[in-house]
Formats: C-alpha cells, sequence, structure tokens
C-alpha cells in the first residue's frame, strides 16, 4: 500500500512538472506583422502641419517571452540610435516612429527570438507618400467646333501613390466647384476628359475646367490647368450636325491585370449623335453581373476581384448611325502574385515520432518556393540526416528535442511573395484533458459530438466509455482531436460518459453526461395555397414536441424571419397558424413555419401564390370599315393566373357612359379581332383581359369609327298581348334601344286582328321610341288576336318581316265553383285522395291554370290555410299536407291567370295520428371514454301526442357500421329533451340515433356520429346544475339535481352532488352517478338554506360547479312536526278559538235572520200584486193564517183567476203554483215565487185583477188540507198539500216558526 501511493505521488509530480514544461517550453510564433507590399509614411511639411507618427507591427508570443531585432535594407537595424524618434512598443517588437522623415524610406523585416527558435515576419518596404503642386499658370482659353468630338488634357502633378485625377467645374465668381457627370464626358486612367461631342452648352462663360490631383493617404488635393472653353457655332440645326463615331481612347491591345484586382477595359468613342457601345467576350455577349458591370455610360466594362476565368478578347463595337460602326478588341491577361493553396501548420510532437510540413502556392509568372529555418535559407542551417526538404514539403523523422525551431515557407515570384512562419515543438509530456466532457442535452435522431480535447506528447490516445461500456464502432466515432461523435442519438444514449486519454507518460480522465430529449417534429404541415388578392390566406403549423422544453414557434417569408410588428397583415394566432389578411401579389413566395426548441428545430415550408386580376392589355389600334372593324392589342402580365380570354367592349354616342359586349370571349392566344358595327353610329372600342380571378381594367379607347345610315335590320322583341282588364287588350314589346336603329326617324307601327275569317289589320303608328305598349279598349273578354310589330325609320321599314304572334283580350273571374268535393280515403295521418267534379271550360273565362285545393285545421283557423296546386286535365289528387291527429278542412276552386273562382263547399274530416318528424338540435357530448351526454329538440312536426323516445347506438368502424342496438333505457317522458348514455368503448366512434314515438310507432331518424374519448384522466372543465323541488313524502324537503356538464370544455365522465347547510364547514357527499346526469337530495330539513354543489369526475380528476343556495321554506306533501303534546300546542289552541268564534258568528246570523222572517220578502210581493187586506197584528204577514171569516176577503190575486170552479179560497201558504204557471218542479219547497227566476220560467209582474165572489172562494182550506193525500185538481188544494207541515196540521198562525223552519 505504501509502494501505491510512493508511485500515485511520483506520477502527480511528473503531471505537474510535464505541465509547466508544456507551459514554458515553446518557440516564437508571430500574431501580429506588417503588410507583404509597402507601408507609407507622411513627412510633415515646414510650419504647415504636426507631425504624423506611423507603426511598423511586429508581435509573437512564445515560451519564453521571444526577443525581437530589425533588418533594415538586409542590414540590422539599431532603432535605439534614433534618440526620441522611434520607440518600440514594451513587451512587443512594434516600432513607433513619431516623427517621420525622408530618411526612413527602406525595406524592414522583424524576428522574434527564444532559445527554442527564431521566427520571421513579412518584409515590408516603407516609403514616403507625397503630392506636389500644379505648375502655376493662369487659365488658358481653348476653341473648339460645336458638334465634334474634343478632349481636355490634364498635367497632372507627381506624387505616390499616384494622385487621382479628375475634371471639375469651378465657377469664376465665387470659386465653387462641381464633379462633371454627363453621359457625353468621360475621363481616361491618365486624366484627360473627353468630349463625345460638343454642343453649345459646353461653352465656358461663366466658369472653368479645372484639373484636380487627389492624394487618399494624405487627404489632399490640388487644382491647376484652369480652361476656358470657346465652342464655335457651325450655323446649322441639330439635326444636320452630324459626326460618325471617332476613337478617342481605349485601352492598350494587350491588357495585364492581377487577380482579386479591379480591373477597368476603356472604349471612349467620338461622335454625334453619341455613340452607343456594345461589349463582348470571346464573340458572346457579356452576362453581366454585380462582379462584371458597365462604367461611364457604357464606355468602359469593369471587372471586380479578377480572376484567371476573366482573360480573354474583350471587344466593343460602338455606332451611332453615322458613318460605319467602329470596333475594337483588347487582349486580357490575368497575372496573380504568389498565394497559399496549402499552407505549413504549427506542430507539437513527441519524440520519436515523425511530421511534415507541406507548403503549396500558386501564382502567375509560376512561384518559387523557399524554406526558411530559424531566420535563414534552410540551407544555411546546421545539416540533420532525419530532415528532408523539397520544394513544397519538409519531413523530419525520429524527432528529438534539438528539432525545436521555427519553419517558413516564402513562395515567390516578379509580381511579389507570399509567407508563412511555423514552428515545430517537440514535447515529451503525459495526457492533459484541455477541454473536459460537458454535461450536454440533444434530442433523439441528431448527431452529437461530446468534446474532449487533449494535450500530450506523444499524442495521448483517446477513448470513450459509456457508463461501464467501451465505446467502438458503428454509431460512435472517435474524432482524431479526441472528440466523440455519436450518429443519430437514441434514448438509452443517455446518461454518463468517460473521457480517457493514455500516453506512454500517464492517463487522464473526465467525465460528462448526455441528455436525450424528444425531438421536435412538424405534425401538421402547411399546405401550398392559392389565393385572389383581397382575400385571406391560413397556413396551419402543429407541432409535438417535448413537454419539458420551452418551444417557440416562427414564421418565415422566403428566409426571412416576419415582423408582425411591421407587417400588420400578417398575424400569427393562438394556435401558431399564419393568417394574412388582403393579400396583394407581392405575398407570393415561401413561407416557412419553424418550430424551434434550445436543442433542435423543425420547419415545414409551403408556397403562396396570390392571382390577381391580369394588367390591363395595352390597345394597339383600330382599322375602321364601312360595317366592320379590327382591334389589335397586346397583353401586359396576367399576375400569375394565366389569361382565360378577351372581351371587347363598345360604347356609341348613344350611351357615351356606358360600355357593351361586341364580343365576349376572344381565344387567349388572339391578339386581334373584327367587330361588326351598326348603322348610323359612332363607336369607341376596349379590351379587357380575364383569368380566373377575374377581369382586368380595360384596357384605353380607341379612336372612333363612324357608319353611314341603313333601314333597320330587326323588329321588336318580345311582342305579347294580353289584356289587363276584362274589355281590353295591351300590345307590349321591348323598345329597341338606339343603337338598333340605324338610321333616323325611328318609330314602330302596331298590328292586330281578331282570330276569325276575313277580319282586316287594324294599327297604329308609335313615334316615341321608348314607348313599350298600347291599350286598345272595347274589346270583349278572352278573344284570340293576331299581332305584330314593325321597326320603321327614314329609310324605311325593318329587311326583316316582324314576327306574328297570338294574344288575348283580358280574362274575367271564372263563373263556376267545382262540385262533388269529397275524400275518398285517408291514406297517412297526412295525406287523403280527394275527388270532385271539373268545372267547364267555358266558366273560366280566361287561361285554365288549374285548382286549388285549400286546407287548414281547427287550431290554424282560415286564415292559416295551405294551398296544394293541381293541373287542369285531373279532377282528383292525393293531397300529402293535411295534418296528422286534426280535424282538417277543405275546399277547391278553379283558376285562371288572374283570378280564383268560386270555391266548393267545405269539407272536414280527422286524420289519424302519425309518426314524427325528426328531432331537431341534436347534439353529443362525449362524457370520458365510455358515455354521451344527449341533448336534442321536440320534433316540429309531431303528428300526434308524443309518447317519448328511443335511443340506438352502432360502431363505426371507417366506411362500415355495426348492428343497430337500442339503448336499454327508453325515455317515456315526452318533455326530456336531454339524456346520459353509459356503456361504450374507449376512443371508438359511433352513430347515436334518436327517434321520438307517439302511438303509431317511431318516426324518423335523426343520427350524429360522436367519438369517445381515450382512457386518459383529464381534468374536468366546471359544470353548472340546474334544480328542481319534488314532492315529499315524510315532510322532508325533497330535490332533482339536474347535471349539466360543461360542453366547451372537458365535461367528465360523471358527477355527483355534495351539500351543506349554509355556514356549516362539513359537505355531505353523495354517491357517484353513473348512469344518470340527476340525482335526488332527499331528506332535507324545512325552513333551512343549503348550499349545493356538483362535481364532475373523470377518473381521480374532479372539478366542482359554484355552490347555488335552496331555501328550504315550502314543502310539499305532508309536513313532518316535532313530538310534542297536543294540548299545550299553539297552534293547536290558536286554531280552537278561530272554530269557537265562527260557530258563535253562526249562531247570532242564524237568530237575526229568523226574527227578520225568512230569505223572501213575500208581503213586497203580494203588495205588488195589489193586496192590501193585511191584519194590523205583528207578526210575519206574509205566512199568518186567518183567524176568522174576514180572512175571506185577503185572497191572493193569483189564486182569484184559478181555472176549474170560478176561484178557490186563497192558500195560507202562497203555492209556487200561483206563480209560476202551475209547474212546481223548478221551486224549493218554501212556497216563495223564486220560480220566476228559474231558467227558462221568467215572467213579467202579473197586473191586478177582479177579485171573483163566488162561493167556492169561501171553502174553508184547513178541512181540505188535513190529510189530504190524492191529487188535487185545484191550484189551492195542491199548494195546501205541498205548504203543509209534515205532521199533517193546519198550517195556522201559531205554526209560524215551523215555516221558517222549512225556508231555512
Amino acid at each position: 500500500m505504501r509502494r501505491q501511493s510512493t508511485m500515485l505521488a511520483a506520477i502527480l509530480i511528473a503531471a505537474i512538472f510535464g505541465s509547466a514544461t508544456a507551459m514554458n517550453n515553446s518557440p516564437p510564433r508571430i500574431i501580429k506583422q506588417p503588410p507583404t507590399d509597402e507601408l507609407l509614411f507622411k513627412v510633415a511639411q515646414q510650419n504647415k502641419e504636426s507631425d504624423k507618427p506611423f507603426i511598423i507591427e511586429c508581435e509573437a508570443d512564445g515560451q519564453p517571452e521571444p526577443e525581437y531585432s530589425w533588418i533594415k535594407n538586409g542590414k540590422k537595424f539599431d532603432w535605439q540610435a534614433y534618440d526620441n524618434r522611434m520607440l518600440r512598443q514594451p513587451g512587443r517588437g512594434t516600432l513607433v516612429i513619431t516623427s517621420p522623415k525622408d530618411e526612413d524610406l527602406g525595406q524592414y523585416q522583424c524576428f522574434a527570438s527564444n532559445e527554442f527558435g527564431i521566427a520571421t515576419s513579412n518584409s515590408v518596404f516603407v516609403r514616403k507618400a507625397e503630392l506636389n503642386a500644379f505648375k502655376d499658370e493662369a487659365a488658358k482659353t481653348v476653341e473648339a467646333v460645336e458638334g465634334e468630338p474634343f478632349s481636355l488634357q490634364c498635367e497632372a502633378p507627381d506624387g505616390w501613390p499616384k494622385p487621382t485625377v479628375n475634371w471639375l467645374i469651378q465657377q469664376s465668381i465665387d470659386g465653387g466647384i462641381k464633379s462633371i457627370n454627363n453621359s457625353r464626358m468621360t475621363l481616361d486612367p491618365e486624366g484627360t476628359l473627353w468630349f463625345s461631342n460638343l454642343t453649345r452648352d459646353d461653352a465656358s462663360d461663366d466658369f472653368y475646367y479645372a484639373c484636380s490631383a487627389t492624394s487618399v493617404f494624405r487627404n489632399e488635393y490640388k487644382i491647376g490647368n484652369k480652361v476656358l472653353l470657346d465652342v464655335k457655332q457651325m450655323g446649322v440645326s441639330a439635326s444636320q450636325n452630324k459626326h460618325q463615331p471617332k476613337r478617342q481612347y481605349v485601352t492598350r491591345k494587350n491588357e495585364v491585370a492581377l487577380r482579386g484586382k479591379r480591373v477597368e477595359l476603356y472604349c471612349i468613342f467620338g461622335g454625334t449623335p453619341l455613340p452607343q457601345t456594345v461589349w463582348s467576350k470571346d464573340g458572346h455577349p457579356i452576362q453581366w453581373s454585380d462582379r462584371i458591370t458597365q462604367g461611364h455610360y457604357g464606355k468602359s466594362l469593369v471587372i471586380r476581384q479578377a480572376n484567371r476565368d476573366d482573360e480573354g478578347a474583350y471587344t466593343c463595337d460602338v455606332s451611332n448611325g453615322v458613318g460605319n460602326a467602329q470596333s475594337y478588341s483588347i487582349n486580357l491577361k490575368i497575372n496573380a502574385i504568389p498565394y497559399f493553396t496549402e499552407e505549413p501548420d504549427f506542430q507539437n510532437a513527441a519524440e520519436d515520432e515523425e511530421v511534415v510540413f507541406n507548403c503549396k502556392a500558386a501564382g502567375f509568372p509560376e512561384p518559387t518556393i523557399q524554406w526558411i529555418h530559424n531566420g535563414k535559407p534552410i540551407a544555411q542551417s546546421p545539416p540533420n540526416p532525419r530532415r528532408t526538404v523539397t520544394n513544397n514539403f519538409i519531413k523530419i523523422v525520429q524527432l528529438t528535442k534539438a528539432d525545436t525551431g521555427n519553419y517558413g515557407c516564402n513562395a515567390t515570384n516578379s509580381l511579389g511573395y507570399v509567407y508563412k512562419d511555423v514552428y515545430l515543438n517537440v514535447l515529451a509530456l503525459p495526457p492533459e484533458i484541455q477541454e473536459a466532457p460537458r454535461d450536454e442535452s440533444t434530442v433523439d435522431g441528431r448527431n452529437i459530438t461530446m468534446r474532449c480535447r487533449v494535450f500530450g506528447a506523444p499524442k495521448p490516445q483517446v477513448k470513450w466509455l459509456h457508463g461501464r461500456k467501451w465505446l467502438t464502432g458503428g454509431r460512435y466515432n472517435v474524432l482524431p482531436n479526441g472528440d466523440l461523435s455519436i450518429d443519430a442519438v437514441t434514448f438509452p444514449d443517455a446518461g454518463k460518459y468517460t473521457c480517457f486519454a493514455i500516453n506512454k507518460f500517464g492517463n487522464k480522465t473526465a467525465e460528462g453526461s448526455l441528455e436525450v430529449k424528444e425531438h421536435t417534429r412538424i405534425t401538421q404541415e402547411p399546405q401550398n395555397y392559392e389565393v385572389a388578392a383581397g382575400q385571406s390566406a391560413t397556413f396551419r403549423c402543429n407541432e409535438a414536441h417535448d413537454d419539458t422544453l420551452e418551444l417557440e414557434i416562427e414564421w418565415w417569408k422566403d428566409g426571412q424571419a416576419i415582423d408582425f410588428d411591421a407587417e400588420a397583415r400578417f398575424v400569427k394566432t393562438n394556435d401558431n397558424s399564419l393568417t394574412i389578411a388582403k393579400t396583394m401579389e407581392l405575398d407570393s413566395g415561401e413561407y416557412t413555419c419553424v418550430a424551434r426548441t434550445k436543442l433542435d428545430e423543425a420547419t415545414a415550408k409551403a408556397n403562396l401564390i396570390v392571382q390577381d386580376v391580369p394588367n390591363a392589355p395595352r390597345l394597339l389600334g383600330i382599322s375602321c370599315q364601312a360595317d366592320k372593324a379590327e382591334i389589335r392589342w397586346e397583353p401586359q402580365g396576367d399576375n400569375r393566373s394565366p389569361i382565360l380570354h378577351y372581351t371587347i367592349q363598345f360604347n356609341t354616342s348613344f350611351t357615351p357612359a356606358s360600355w357593351d359586349t361586341a364580343y365576349e370571349k376572344v381565344p387567349s392566344t388572339d391578339f386581334s379581332f373584327v367587330v361588326q358595327m351598326s348603322p348610323w353610329a359612332n363607336y369607341t372600342f376596349r379590351v379587357i383581359a380575364f383569368n380566373k380571378i377575374g377581369p382586368s381594367p380595360p384596357s384605353g379607347h380607341s379612336e372612333a369609327c363612324t357608319t353611314q345610315p341603313a333601314v333597320p335590320f330587326k323588329n321588336p322583341d318580345n311582342v305579347v298581348g294580353q289584356g289587363t282588364e276584362p274589355t281590353n287588350l295591351v300590345i307590349s314589346w321591348t323598345p329597341m334601344p338606339e343603337i338598333e336603329h340605324n338610321g333616323p326617324k325611328f318609330h314602330y307601327r302596331v298590328y292586330w286582328k281578331r282570330d276569325i275569317a276575313a277580319a282586316p289589320w287594324q294599327s297604329k303608328e308609335i313615334d316615341d321610341w321608348h314607348q313599350n305598349n298600347i291599350v286598345i279598349t272595347d274589346q270583349p273578354t278572352f278573344v284570340k288576336y293576331h299581332i305584330k310589330v314593325a321597326a320603321i325609320n327614314g329609310n324605311g321599314a325593318s329587311n326583316v318581316s316582324p314576327e306574328e304572334i297570338v294574344g288575348y283580350s283580358g280574362e274575367d273571374r271564372p263563373l263556376e265553383a267545382p262540385t262533388n268535393f269529397s275524400m275518398r280515403q285517408v291514406t297517412t295521418a297526412t295525406t287523403a285522395y280527394m275527388r270532385w267534379n271539373p268545372v267547364s271550360p267555358e266558366s273560366v273565362r280566361g287561361h285554365f291554370k288549374g285548382y286549388k285545393i285549400q286546407t287548414w285545421t281547427e287550431k290554424e283557423g282560415e286564415e292559416g290555410l295551405r294551398e296544394i296546386h293541381v293541373k287542369g286535365d285531373s279532377n282528383e289528387a292525393l293531397v300529402t299536407q293535411f295534418k296528422a291527429d286534426s280535424k282538417n278542412f277543405a275546399r277547391v276552386l278553379a283558376y285562371n291567370g288572374r283570378f280564383n273562382g268560386p270555391a266548393s263547399a267545405v269539407i272536414d274530416f280527422d286524420t289519424p295520428e302519425g309518426v314524427p318528424s325528426p328531432v331537431q338540435s341534436l347534439d353529443a357530448y362525449p362524457l370520458g371514454s365510455s358515455a354521451f351526454f344527449l341533448t336534442w329538440k321536440k320534433p316540429l312536426s309531431p303528428n300526434g301526442k308524443l309518447t317519448g323516445y328511443k335511443i340506438y347506438h352502432e360502431e363505426v368502424k371507417g366506411s362500415y357500421v355495426s348492428e343497430r342496438q337500442e339503448y336499454r333505457k327508453v325515455i317515456d317522458d315526452p318533455r326530456t329533451t336531454r339524456a346520459k348514455i353509459v356503456g361504450f368503448k374507449p376512443n371508438t366512434k359511433y352513430r347515436i340515433t334518436i327517434v321520438a314515438t307517439t302511438k303509431m310507432g317511431e318516426g324518423a331518424v335523426n343520427y350524429i356520429e360522436k367519438r369517445t374519448l381515450s382512457d386518459a384522466n383529464l381534468l374536468p372543465a366546471p359544470p353548472t346544475f340546474t334544480w328542481e323541488q319534488l314532492p315529499s313524502d315524510n315532510g322532508l324537503a325533497k330535490y332533482r339535481i339536474n347535471w349539466q356538464p360543461n360542453t366547451e370544455g372537458h365535461p367528465g365522465t360523471h358527477f355527483f352532488t355534495k351539500y351543506r347547510v349554509k355556514g356549516d364547514s362539513q359537505w355531505k357527499r353523495m354517491n357517484d352517478e353513473i348512469g344518470e346526469d340527476y340525482q335526488i337530495i332527499e331528506g332535507l330539513s324545512p325552513d333551512t338554506v343549503y348550499e349545493i354543489r356538483a362535481v364532475s369526475v373523470d377518473g381521480k380528476q374532479e372539478m366542482e360547479s359554484a355552490a347555488q343556495e335552496i331555501d328550504t321554506n315550502s314543502v310539499e306533501g305532508p309536513i313532518m312536526v316535532p313530538n310534542e303534546n297536543l294540548a299545550n300546542a299553539g297552534w293547536f289552541i290558536g286554531m280552537m278559538l278561530a272554530l269557537a268564534f265562527i260557530i258563535i258568528l253562526f249562531i247570532i246570523i242564524c237568530i237575526v235572520r229568523r226574527n227578520r222572517g225568512g230569505k223572501y220578502d213575500v208581503h213586497d210581493r203580494e203588495l205588488a200584486n195589489g193586496r192590501r187586506d193585511y191584519p194590523d197584528e205583528g207578526g210575519f204577514h206574509e205566512y199568518s193564517q186567518p183567524l176568522d171569516n174576514k180572512s175571506a176577503g185577503r185572497q191572493s190575486v193569483s189564486s182569484a183567476n184559478k181555472p176549474g170552479g170560478g176561484g178557490g179560497v186563497e192558500s195560507d201558504t202562497d203555492s209556487m203554483a200561483e206563480y209560476g204557471d202551475g209547474d212546481t218542479g223548478q221551486f224549493t219547497e218554501d212556497g216563495s215565487f223564486i220560480g220566476q227566476y228559474v231558467p227558462g220560467k221568467l215572467q213579467p209582474p202579473v197586473s191586478p185583477q177582479p177579485l171573483n165572489n163566488s162561493a167556492a172562494a169561501h171553502h174553508q182550506g184547513p178541512t181540505s188540507a188535513a190529510g189530504s193525500a190524492a191529487p188535487q185538481t185545484s191550484g189551492p188544494a195542491a199548494a195546501s198539500s205541498s205548504g203543509s207541515s209534515p205532521g199533517g196540521a193546519a198550517a195556522t198562525g201559531s205554526n209560524n216558526t215551523a215555516a221558517v223552519a222549512t225556508y231555512v
């Protein structure tokens, strides 16, 4: 154990030492250096400007820190000898020249060295930038001739770099300058300004032409060579002043350019008019692009970043229509400064290994390659038998520490050089993991690289471990730099990964991890879309991704992200769809849906083609002939929808504000068409193009074509003869528009005659061409006529004969009603077979149209009648519009073109019950995985009394439907319009059918197809409920709770109810209700407020409704009271007191009524009938019995006139028969005269009659009345029997109480 610890410590020390060595042992490496060509500096002019410092860069890294040295013009350069004018930046080799002098000119090169090598920088030529001045001379005046080519030469001053020369216009008054930009004026590379031709405007009356020389580096320009130009006029017009093309300046025949540089070839020709230049290469037209363009208005050809493919013969052809065309060719050759095609690289290697430095370069002329070793040509370095040197590589085998050093490759030709300095560092180090594996995340199906960058000498071998498994081959690949590449990652690839690096000096490990997520994918891709401009277009894009990742949906158009804030017409909706409102043609393109997470993205593309109406055609011309015109046009674009046809329209001087169609569909391949023209009109034409989107805007209108007068070519159309009244004939026609008049003085001539033999034609002239009818009065009803209408103008009548038509005078109302209208047979609940006798044809008095059967029901009334039309040749019909289970009324009538005839007699009949029509508004909502919630409305036509509903269901599999099964629960309450049905399979489509029933059977079906949900438990949406109170059988409240699932969201599978007394903390929970959509709560205490909630359930997920309060303050049915002593119950005592009060009040009323004598005032009745013999004694006069014979004089007015003996003794009881015509059947036994108020017996009051004093009037009533049982013929006897007491005693005055009691 101790020995192992010692070895481990030794390894750690070696690793630390090796790491330190790796940090310290490194040859220099140039990281900043001067350019390869030249470096400019500016020397300050005395007393005019301050010094402008410049630097020559040189910086390197390496361990130990490198030291720097410079050479100038091939000799060691001691910059410290220049006092403070030259400095070196601390820690760097960069030279800073603070005050440049002319003597700083020269070739400079930097070297960075340490104990392991010497690095060499580029060699740069440093020179002074300068710009001399123009010769100081006065402005010159130059004469030139108008129209001729001309040039102004610039004697530009010397300078370095060569100054840029331009010509300017300088105002002579204020010295202001402006540039020249004119197609006639061209500046060549040597500074000459060429005029293709001179005009009078080129004369410089108030300005100078001046030449300017500019130094860009010095940011300085100078002006000289001022010229006043005097243009001599030729005295001829500009159109006659012509000169053929004349060569002014061209690039030399053989031109050489450098690869990667800008090339401009010139071909400047003068002439009048201005010559046009056409370029070609090797005999072919130039393919212009961003890289190859024209300059100076076509007089030069510009190539940016030239390459070897641009070599060839360039020809310019110049012409201006005067004389012969000119041509000039330039042979362009491209040379190249050397450039690397394969560069050498820095290399770290271990002892005994081998390395190769490759170096390949190209250029024209062909470059030569020279190798540099530690700042000197490799030929001057110490020999090394293990080193092989060729033009393109150096190979060193069996490396040792002494091979460490710098190597440089220099490729040179006559145009320049390219150089790169690298190093070889020979090391002996154990493995070091410089970049350890990280914790990575990716998605399945993608490739991923696990980083593990190692360093060591020799180069360590890297292996990878996944868990405890070494990864080799297949989807796993260890890259040369140590990284692990995994192709098509799968979910099992997740886990811990270990990078293991080893060489002969040791090993090193580092760990990382990989997390694999589900990849993002587009599940519904946007579809290609064609849309008419102005309409909306919608692209849908649905995706699926790992739930643990945030997703963002982007939309791109043609590779650019859509800015929804800037594009108001582009809207991304909540479901990530893209809607483009009011599309236009520019919206066409490729649209991409990008679903992006932080780990991956998925894209789907679709094309939008916005089609618009075509552009307006362009009218090319028109050719007018006597009666026809040829129109010519050309299309101007179809806007992505092919043109289908053209329409030619015209207008005339008659209708200048409107356009009519001359020809509607000219084929899309035709661009000219000949149209006919009517006489006596001025025509103009236009053309409209049509595609499937619609018509284009019209073209411009043509010039006018004029035609000469002629006779009309037609007569009026739509001639009709039909009376509007029974005694007239109205002849009407369609007026002919002015375009059909064909000449002046246009009018109509109307002809008519009766359809009888030898009837003459009658006619009438109509001068107003707008008029469309005439009325001929005093005609017989419905008579046949022959009619024609002719068109005539100043040239004569129409060249075609008018068409003769048949017409009729006016119709009148039919005279006859159909007879024997009957219902022969009721065939169904709404259908019956009807028959009638037809009417005679002459009774119709018009065009016989047929019969109308009118029908209605008692409920509808005649106002709601329905009409069934029957053809005139039939006298029977099967009518299908009767109402079931109703009393139907019907009648029939004949009708003509204007009037209905009289109707038949109305018949009525009863129709039986039928089956109902389909239920309305059927809908089904899935309740979880096994149930549906159905809702519907009752049938529109029950056709009887509904008895309930039946529900059927069938399983749907594709286009196959299983056998229909009736749901086990039958709905026998016709008021029901909802139901819950259960017992279905999860995630299965069903066809659910519901029919209404009457006693006649099932009605028409209505069905809906819906799918049950999967078994997944989802949180239901909040439900609602209604409640209704039910009758109670025990005095406790009872309620029905009707569940109303939330059909907008997930409704749940079933529900239960919970309730509590308001204010309590604990809820009482009912059992789950699986099969119904309602639940009964009973046993609630009266006069209590309860809170109730319905709870939707799906598996373990529950969602409560809002609470509703129910106040049980009334209970339908017996009330359960508390168990208490009846004798001391407050309600019982109150009830008994109320009952006693009612009894006492009733007794008082009876006593009062008894004292008043009864219900009816007989005394008043007797007085009204003339009786005045009442005694003065008290008592009830109405029922007083006479005590002596004096009473004989007091007979009833009624009884004094009785049949059978001239009048009997008055009855003491006032018989009812005396006041009711002897019929006592409608009277009560109290003997009153209420018989007058019995229904049907009301009589007027009886007038007073003379008294009858016969002997029979003194017959004693009591004698005859006592014990009488036989029928009596006299009124008084019958009355006495009726009015006697039950015991048969005489009804004397002492019996008054009994009389009152009988009334009561």
